[in-house]
């Protein structure tokens, strides 16, 4: 693979997903030499796209990338894209998919950052965390696992930014609505496997899949997401935080009390008394 001496370098986690694959096009385009990682082995046909197969839930995994990607010299960008997303209910939810969402969503961003920190750039380097306009909103029912994980993340960015700021490398959370998949064909399967499985709740997820499906429409390509990100990632004075394609709709529910959060999806989901009885 070709790198010059003087060119930028980034590092994408998620990168074998719709939006990381996006952001690796568009900064590899951009004349950035891209370590694209993915749990996955990926072949992308590119000399500015280095892939590496990294799991960012295993620190000796992770600690081995960096030390490869280190011997190329500073990185200039860690960008965060990896996740993971699951409809279900908070009680019914199988213990393992809950560790493995707080493992990828939380825990994989906190061993990347800790393991490729030391190769980002003392003048110039920065951290650009993805989180989800669903951690700035109130939990939606189904969506919470998903929600938590990711408020989670936003407390962590939040810190993290403030204590980084302090010694000079800028930290930037992202918080995109729907992009690609991320409320269509993502949503709906995992909606699917829910309706499966659930016992208590499968009458009230078929019109809450009713409800989804009246939705669908409002996300925009992966693309621009991507040029978004790397427009923000070459500003010379970010903000600290960026909203992007975020519904006005969830914005005016979360800002309604619980109370009439509540009132308003028994409604809709409901209309009668529920029976708690599969």
């Amino acid at each position: 693979m070709s790198k010059s001496i003087s060119q930028k370098r980034i590092l994408i986690t998620g990168a074998g997903g719709s939006l990381g694959a996006a952001a690796a096009l568009e900064f590899a385009s951009a004349g950035w030499h891209v370590y694209a990682a993915d749990v996955k082995a990926i072949e992308w046909h590119n000399d500015d796209i280095t892939p590496i197969v990294m799991d960012v839930t295993d620190e000796a995994n992770v600690a081995l990338a960096a030390e490869r990607i280190g011997k190329d010299g500073e990185l200039s960008l860690i960008l965060h894209m990896a996740g993971l997303y699951t409809m279900d209910s908070f009680i019914e939810i199988e213990p393992d998919t809950l560790r493995d969402m707080l493992n990828v969503n939380l825990l994989g961003v906190y061993h990347v950052n800790r393991a490729f920190f030391p190769l980002l750039s003392k003048t110039d380097g920065r951290i650009i965390i993805t989180a989800s306009e669903l951690a700035a909103l109130d939990p939606l029912p189904f969506n919470g696992i998903y929600s938590m994980t990711k408020r989670a993340l936003d407390a962590y960015a939040h810190s993290l930014a403030l204590e980084l700021h302090l010694i000079g490398t800028k930290v930037i959370t992202l918080y995109p609505g729907a992009y690609g998949d991320g409320m269509t064909k993502g949503s709906l399967s995992s909606m699917e496997r829910m309706r499966s499985r659930t016992r208590l709740f499968a009458d009230i997820t078929d019109r809450f899949r009713s409800v989804m499906l009246s939705e669908i429409g409002s996300s925009k390509p992966p693309s621009d997401l991507a040029k978004r990100i790397r427009a923000i990632a070459e500003k010379p004075k970010p903000r600290f935080r960026y909203f992007m394609n975020c519904s006005p709709k969830l914005k005016m529910f979360s800002a309604l009390p619980m109370r009439l959060q509540a009132f308003a999806l028994r409604k809709l989901l409901v209309g009668k008394r529920p029976n708690r009885n599969p």
